[in-house]
């Protein structure tokens, strides 16, 4: 019973950040980074993407430790 709601516990974080990368990633959000700026000399659309890449991938390996 225990490992039924741990499972479902798990289950949920990652539906959670799963929707959390949907939404930052969506068009209408994107049009805000969408200029011509850089960020250490990368396209502020292009590093947005990628911290946000990194952040959900992040937040994956953190669920996944501790659900071990």
């Amino acid at each position: 019973m225990a490992e039924s709601r741990d499972d479902e516990q798990l289950s949920l974080r990652l539906s959670a950040v799963a929707a959390l990368g949907f939404v930052l990633i969506v068009p209408p959000f994107l049009a805000r980074f969408d200029h011509t700026g850089q960020v250490f000399g990368i396209p502020v659309l292009w590093a947005y993407l990628f911290l946000v890449w990194a952040i959900v991938i992040g937040l994956v390996a953190v669920i996944g430790g501790r659900s071990g």
